[in-house]
C-alpha cells in the first residue's frame, strides 16, 4: 500500500511519515508532499491523507482525488498532533480496504 500525506509545505506531514514507516510493512510507501505537488504524484499511491490544517481545501482536494479514483481522508487532528504514526497508518489502511 502507498500512502500520500498532503500537508501545506510537507514539512510537518514529514515527522508523522516516519512514525508511521516504523508500523508499516517493508513494501509500504509513505510520503508526504506539499498541497501544490499532489497532482504531480498522485498516480503513484493508492491513498491520500489530508493533514488537519488543509481541511479547509478537501473540496478541491477531493475532486483532484476523485478524478483518479483515489481515496482521500482528513487525518485525525488528535493523531496528528500527537504524531501518531500507528493510528494514522490504520486509517489509512481502512480507505484501502
Amino acid at each position: 500500500m502507498n500512502v500520500l500525506l498532503v500537508c501545506a509545505a510537507g514539512m510537518s506531514t514529514s515527522l508523522l511519515v516516519m512514525d508511521m514507516k516504523k508500523y508499516a510493512g517493508e513494501d509500504a510507501v509513505i510520503k508526504a508532499v506539499a498541497f501544490s505537488e499532489l497532482e504531480d504524484v498522485i498516480k503513484d499511491f493508492d491513498v491520500i491523507l489530508v493533514g488537519p490544517q488543509l481541511r479547509y481545501k478537501l473540496n478541491v482536494i477531493k475532486a483532484i482525488t476523485d478524478a483518479h479514483k483515489k481515496p482521500v481522508n482528513v487525518i485525525d487532528s488528535l493523531a496528528y498532533g500527537r504524531m501518531d504514526g500507528q493510528k494514522v497508518l490504520e486509517s489509512a489502511k481502512a480507505l484501502f480496504k
